[in-house]
């Protein structure tokens, strides 16, 4: 079950291509404001975490809280693959944010976005900190530049 789980994440690979290589297009704008891949794909985990719970209580979370611990859960293949859809929800989200922050802004090129979409792709957390250190140098300001005012 945790295999076919896998599978079914698989084409969220999509979602980033259009993201990538037609961010102007009408499907990826619709993708990118619904958010509707990553939600897809949290239901997923749910599925997952669901499957997880059943087959071995809740203790098995008591090994988050060390080293060993999370080393010795991600060695079970079933958990290793619940957390990759964990991943990839986590991973869509940061794209989707970059996506629409930029597009608002433009604090780069869309070539540039592009780049630091695939990096956030690849490597999550790099992609982000690019982004992250490019929209600061260019706004002045660790929030970048402020949208309408939050109610």
């Amino acid at each position: 079950m945790y295999v076919t789980l896998f599978n079914l994440a698989g084409p969220a690979i999509l979602a980033w291509l259009l993201m990538i290589f037609v961010p102007k297009w009408s499907g990826t704008q619709w993708l990118v404001r619904t958010a509707i891949v990553p939600a897809l794909l949290a239901v997923l985990y749910v599925i997952g975490i669901a499957l997880l719970i059943s087959e071995n209580g809740l203790g098995f979370m008591r090994d988050f809280g060390s080293a060993e611990g999370v080393a010795g859960l991600m060695a079970r293949p079933e958990i290793a693959l619940v957390a990759w859809i964990h991943f990839l929800v986590f991973d869509q989200l940061v794209g989707i944010f970059i996506f629409r922050d930029n597009m608002h802004h433009r604090y780069v090129p869309i070539p540039v976005q592009s780049v630091i979409l695939f990096l956030t792709f690849m490597l999550g957390p790099l992609g982000f900190l690019s982004y992250y250190v490019i929209r600061w140098a260019r706004s002045g300001s660790p929030g970048g530049r402020r949208m309408e005012t939050l109610v």
